[in-house]
């Protein structure tokens, strides 16, 4: 089982919500969001079996809003960093990969502050 976080405002085509199992919701302020990313965050913590992992991991990099957004996706051992287009996946503790996906997060212009993802 993989699960992962996402915030709605990140998303174009809310229709792959209906791939994921929703476990819990909240609303976030944020102060420090970069330019262009909303102040008010709606975020959807989820579940995907490993089944269906490959095909929804494309489905939600192809959902995502152009621009400063991404999402992680996580099992006991792999981490996913889905991006607008673009997606790495990666050992958990494989700093290569790890660097990687951040140094393309930087290229589309997502706040270092916000390439902190936890690999637990």
């Amino acid at each position: 089982m993989y699960s992962g976080l996402l915030i709605k405002e990140s998303l174009r085509d809310q229709a792959v919500l209906d791939r994921l199992r929703i476990t819990k919701e909240d609303t976030w302020d944020i102060d420090d969001a970069a330019e262009g990313q909303s102040t008010v965050w709606n975020v959807a913590w989820f579940e995907i079996e490993e089944d269906a992992i490959d095909e929804t991991v494309e489905a939600l990099s192809a959902a995502l809003e152009l621009g400063k957004w991404f999402l992680e996706i996580t099992n006991d051992d792999t981490m996913i960093v889905v991006f607008p287009g673009k997606v790495f996946s990666y050992k958990k503790g494989d700093e290569n990969g790890r660097a990687e996906a951040k140094v393309f997060g930087r290229s589309i212009g997502i706040p270092e502050h916000q390439l902190d993802w936890e690999e637990d």
